[in-house]
């Protein structure tokens, strides 16, 4: 934050902390001698040489508040914490990762009685984005917009395809390799817009520049949709993609903002959210 103007600064605050996103998620800050024991315990240790000092500190974190009936030595085993950490990075993209997720347990006194580090299996608990982002935190009205998000996320109204195409966007910002992460925004796409056996190049370009043209995302035309989807098979038949031109990267970059923002308007708008719970309907919405 401190890296930006005191313009942006300004024009950009931080939500007003502490925050409450859910009933028992929240964006606060812990105190300062907590945190810097968490943010530690994110680091490698080390033996027979002095651990360096960290030269960060924290600027939010999200919290969840879990009972004292919740199982003690388990985090987060339903991913209600990493699916608002996925939410927020649909409002608005940030390199928020799970690197420095831990369990604090306190006693009846509120005083702490022992901290460990998250248990995480099975994804990347780092974040990459795509640029440099000129702004890398949430606003207040960020805030607000992810507090009304939530509730959507856990509605019977959701349509698998929608869930699906969050979490490959959510694997695919924790993931450094283009090849990978090329493949998985690409099914994240797919998820929403694939809905016949054949023709499976026809169905991404058309639907997706039509998807990317609905959601005001330059870039993404029949013609480089088509690209994106041949560097996708390039990639998925098991070849090596060249280095990436400058025109590739812009074409990956609107290739992600086109399916982030189409997530997040899913989610939003129920009448476009209720054109992914059936094949027929996308046909209709996006004709071949």
């Amino acid at each position: 934050m401190h890296s930006v103007s005191q313009e942006m600064r300004a024009f950009s605050p931080l939500p007003s902390l502490p925050f409450q996103l859910g009933y028992d998620l929240f964006i606060g800050a812990i105190d300062s001698k907590t945190a810097k024991i968490v943010l530690e315990l994110g680091e490698p240790d080390y033996y027979g040489t002095p651990k360096p000092v960290l030269q960060w500190g924290q600027m939010y974190s999200f919290i969840r508040d879990k009972n004292v009936t919740a199982e003690p030595y388990r985090w987060d085993e339903d991913s209600r914490l990493q699916a608002c950490v996925a939410l927020s990075r649909l409002v608005h993209p940030t390199s928020v990762s799970l690197r420095y997720a831990g369990r604090i347990r306190y006693n009846s006194d509120s005083s702490i009685s022992d901290i460990s580090p998250a248990y995480i299996k099975g994804v990347g608990v780092d974040t990459f984005l795509d640029s440099a982002p000129k702004r890398d935190w949430l606003t207040e009205a960020d805030a607000i917009r992810l507090r009304n998000l939530l509730p959507n996320l856990y509605s019977s109204a959701v349509p698998e395809r929608v869930s699906r195409a969050l979490w490959f966007h959510e694997y695919a910002v924790r993931t450094y390799y283009v090849e990978l992460r090329w493949t998985l925004i690409a099914t994240g796409l797919e998820a929403l817009v694939h809905t016949d056996r054949h023709g499976s190049t026809r169905q991404f370009k058309v639907r997706v520049s039509q998807l990317a043209k609905e959601n005001g995302i330059p870039g993404m035309g029949v013609s480089e949709a088509e690209i994106a989807y041949l560097h996708r098979s390039t990639v998925a038949h098991g070849q090596r993609l060249e280095q990436l031109s400058d025109s590739d990267k812009r074409l990956y970059n609107a290739m992600e903002t086109t399916l982030r923002l189409t997530i997040l308007r899913a989610l939003e708008d129920h009448s476009f959210t209720s054109v992914f719970t059936d094949s027929e309907e996308i046909r209709r919405r996006w004709p071949l």
